[in-house]
């Protein structure tokens, strides 16, 4: 077993936030001795998915199912659409993000962008908290030097997408959505994070996505992206 103290969820929800990532090869028994040890305001216990006598283990004790994630990738061939799917896929272009469209990205986030997630989706924390969680991400991400692309359609902006490499091989889709004016629109469903890692002389995109967020799943094997774990 893995601990971590997840000391930014300190700046991000004002509690104490340990994460334990129980790996391959740790039985039962060594779960049963440790996890009991922990202590913190809240604690994340995350298990692979093909470990169910720990999963249920850990549920006996206490423990809320929450999400699973599911991991994605993308060949950046170009997935087949119908006409409408097409049209729209023309009509959105992307930018660099400025200092004003990260301002802008900012309160949209503030207006619930993010609601799936094993924070949104519990009671204890409110909408604020779970808000300042992704708005602190996004100031991470910029420093540590991603690149935040702003989407636009018919000339406003619909949502965002926030692409990490180490290899400028392997791109990751971090982070992105539809803001608040499109989010039922249909637009959701229309991805250029593929079209930038391609020009950008990537091979791969990947991301990771909650199985709470099934309008997100869909859309991403609508686009071609295959389940890897």
């Amino acid at each position: 077993m893995k601990v971590i103290d997840a000391i930014w969820e300190k700046r991000n929800l004002g509690i104490d936030v340990v994460e334990v990532e129980v790996q391959n090869g740790d039985s039962i028994e060594e779960v049963a001795l440790e996890l009991p040890k922990i202590q913190s305001d809240y604690i994340c216990v995350k298990i692979p998915s093909d470990m169910n006598e720990i999963a249920e283990y850990v549920q006996q004790m206490g423990y809320r199912f929450r999400e699973d994630q599911i991991h994605m990738r993308h060949d950046l061939k170009q997935p087949s659409r119908n006409a409408l799917q097409q049209r729209l896929y023309n009509a959105i272009s992307y930018q660099v993000m400025n200092d004003e469209d990260i301002v802008e990205l900012k309160e949209e986030i503030r207006k619930g962008m993010f609601s799936s997630d094993r924070f949104s989706i519990d009671k204890c924390f409110t909408e604020e908290q779970c808000s300042n969680r992704y708005i602190n991400w996004v100031d991470d991400l910029l420093k540590d030097g991603d690149t935040p692309y702003v989407m636009s359609y018919k000339g406003e902006h619909s949502g965002f997408i926030i692409l990490k490499t180490t290899d400028e091989r392997i791109y990751q889709s971090v982070l992105g959505g539809a803001y608040s004016k499109y989010r039922k629109s249909g637009l959701g469903v229309i991805q250029k994070e593929q079209e930038i890692t391609k020009k950008m002389n990537g091979k791969y995109v990947e991301t990771t996505v909650s199985s709470n967020n099934v309008s997100q799943l869909k859309a991403l094997i609508l686009n071609g992206y295959i389940f890897t774990g």
